[in-house]
């Protein structure tokens, strides 16, 4: 399994929606993730909406391949979950992240992203808090994916 490179401060992550449409903001994520040190650049489908979707599948899968090509985001965050990012899987062309794989870090509906990582290229991502979610996380849950994306030893009990 390929673990992708760890976060440092100074680096950039993304924020993208590959699946349903967001209600209300990411900026709280963007306030945490800042505080960590990165630099967050959310993506178009953020603030867009095709019906349930944060955009049309053409729209997601675009703003989701910048996130995955692009060699200065060193980790996309799915903003939600809901539904919509299997209608786009086969459409995303993985070759350039196979090349420089990243963290990818959501839950719910992002388990497809995860399961095609794990089985088809062999990467390690994250099942976790997604930005939409950070406002009702603990302060523990965040401390943990914190953790994990700067590659800081994990205890569990």
């Amino acid at each position: 399994m390929k673990i992708p490179d760890f976060l440092k401060k100074g680096d950039k992550v993304a924020i993208v929606c590959p699946a349903s449409y967001m209600k209300g903001t990411v900026d709280l994520a963007i306030d945490v993730l800042t505080t960590w040190g990165l630099h967050v650049q959310a993506g178009e489908t953020v603030t867009a909406q095709f019906h349930q979707f944060a955009g049309t599948d053409d729209q997601r899968t675009r703003d989701l391949q910048w996130a995955l090509d692009n060699p200065d985001i060193k980790a996309v965050f799915a903003a939600r979950g809901g539904y919509g990012t299997v209608r786009i899987i086969d459409k995303l062309d993985f070759r350039a992240f196979k090349k420089r794989p990243k963290w990818l870090v959501g839950f719910s509906d992002i388990t497809v992203l995860h399961s095609h990582l794990h089985h088809r290229l062999g990467v390690a991502s994250i099942h976790g808090q997604m930005p939409k979610s950070f406002e009702d996380s603990t302060q523990e849950a965040l401390l943990s994916l914190q953790n994990a994306l700067f590659g800081k030893e994990m205890n569990y009990t």
